[in-house]
């Protein structure tokens, strides 16, 4: 596939100059060793980490979160074995915590429906029941699912 002809452009500018040429070497670097990273790191981590700065055999790997920078950290003897495997030399990793490094990646809340039966089932539940918490919980969920 041939590139468009901006991305000819682009490519010839960064190829023009010396320090651009190396900025772009290393930002291919960095593009390799993170899609290495989200295969040897668990799903659930690689959403909320990712690789930041890869010098002599030290590599860092940034965190949106304390959690997922303390759980990184136990499995750090594991994955720098796993990168190794995937013939990164790492001497040496690190975590360290930014906040706000990665985009929060917003989830769409989905309002189970119940069905017309089941709410039914759920009334009549609740007019068996005496007064107290749990008829003011099945109200509430009745208030919710009916539809108006």
């Amino acid at each position: 596939m041939r590139p468009t002809l901006p991305a000819r452009q682009a490519h010839a500018f960064l190829a023009e100059n010396d320090k651009l040429r190396q900025l772009a070497a290393q930002v291919q670097a960095l593009l390799a060793l993170q899609r290495i990273w989200e295969t040897v790191v668990p799903a659930s981590l690689a959403g909320v980490s990712h690789i930041g700065k890869s010098d002599a055999g030290e590599v860092t790997i940034y965190c949106g979160n304390g959690a997922a920078a303390a759980k990184l950290r136990q499995l750090l003897p594991t994955l720098a074995e796993a990168l190794r495997g995937k013939g990164v030399a790492t001497a040496n990793l690190q975590v360290k915590v930014r906040a706000q490094a990665i985009a929060v990646q917003m989830h769409a809340l989905h309002k189970r429906e119940i069905s017309r039966a089941g709410l039914d089932n759920i009334a009549q539940l609740r007019d068996r029941l005496e007064a107290g918490e749990l008829k003011s919980a099945l109200d509430h969920l009745l208030a919710r699912h009916r539809p108006d």
